[in-house]
């Protein structure tokens, strides 16, 4: 293929790609900070969907360009990184498992989220709880299984736990048993000789896993959401741990050292090539070390404070 119908091509993909995350969004709720009571806002990174009771939807176009503008450049980006960074690094792009990813994501990404609720539910009631109620996506699952109209990433509310350790365990068991999964899956793929498409879908579970509980506990201490723009607003794994009894430090070097676990069993190739690329630079005495330090007195700085009193967990995500 020559250099300019490669370049259309590109071009193509970005401006799609940047259209169907705009489209996507649409399901995203992104509320203000000063909001009409009855109003639901969708779109991100810019509102251009807003729902209201017993009235038709509003829909903002010029926002939506402006989102889907965002989204574009997000995805020139990433075929920067891919075309780039990546040959530098000595490895090649392999557009074949790119699109089989983006076309899984979706499916493994719900399934994930199933077993993060679900891990909310069997840990609540392994300590006295009760489940009222869960909901993954438009999809009730109990008490009745029914679609609904709003989207949730997800929503467990599991009653009758009468102390702080069972409140916690609960609040802990979403993340926990991601990331319990995310280990059986690698030792699944390290052991089993599965399929192409097989070991692909059960890579990106893994890896979703993985990032389940480090992402829950970072992200909303910094103004964003579990999964940067979807789901939880509070770090629910680290109220849970200290409502347990746990130390932060504790806590934070656990979530350090099961996540670098399971970094290098997944990337495992991977990290061998930047390692091999570290040392034949000053990477890691100028960006690395520096990094680490960063971190480090940000995690003596001040955590997100635990004030609830409630023992219901009702967490939409």
């Amino acid at each position: 293929m020559d250099s300019q119908a490669l370049k259309r091509r590109y071009l193509l993909v970005t401006i799609l790609s940047g259209v169907l995350a705009s489209l996507a969004t649409g399901l995203v709720e992104n509320s203000p900070e000063f909001s009409v009571i009855g109003y639901r806002y969708y779109g991100y990174p810019l509102v251009w969907r807003v729902t209201k009771t017993l009235q038709p939807a509003e829909f903002k176009l010029v926002n939506l360009l402006i989102d889907v503008l965002f989204w574009t450049a997000v995805a020139f980006s990433a075929l920067i990184l891919l075309e780039v960074a990546l040959p530098r690094l000595g490895t090649k792009a392999d557009y074949k498992a790119v699109f089989l990813s983006l076309v899984l994501f979706i499916p493994v990404g719900l399934i994930t989220d199933v077993i993060h609720e679900l891990g909310h539910a069997i840990w609540g009631i392994s300590v006295g709880g009760r489940l009222t109620y869960l909901k993954v996506a438009f999809l009730e699952v109990y008490p009745r299984l029914a679609l609904t109209s709003d989207f949730q990433l997800g929503l467990v509310k599991i009653e009758g736990l009468t102390t702080e350790f069972a409140y916690g365990l609960m609040l802990l068991g979403g993340s926990l048993t991601t990331n319990i999964a995310s280990w059986l899956l690698a030792l699944v793929l390290l052991r089993m000789n599965l399929g192409y498409k097989t070991r692909l879908g059960l890579r990106i579970m893994g890896v979703l896993g993985l990032l389940d509980l480090p992402f829950y506990v970072i992200l909303p201490q910094i103004g964003l959401r579990h999964w940067v723009f979807l789901g939880g607003k509070t770090p629910e794994p680290l109220i849970g741990a200290r409502k347990m009894g746990i130390p932060d430090p504790v806590f934070y070097a656990a979530v350090i050292l099961v996540t670098l676990g399971l970094a290098f069993l997944y990337f495992k190739p991977f990290w061998e090539r930047c390692w091999k690329s570290i040392k034949s630079s000053e990477l890691w005495i100028f960006k690395v070390i520096p990094g680490l330090i960063f971190f480090s007195l940000w995690l003596d700085g001040s955590f997100f404070p635990v004030n609830s009193a409630s023992h219901t967990l009702c967490s939409p995500r």
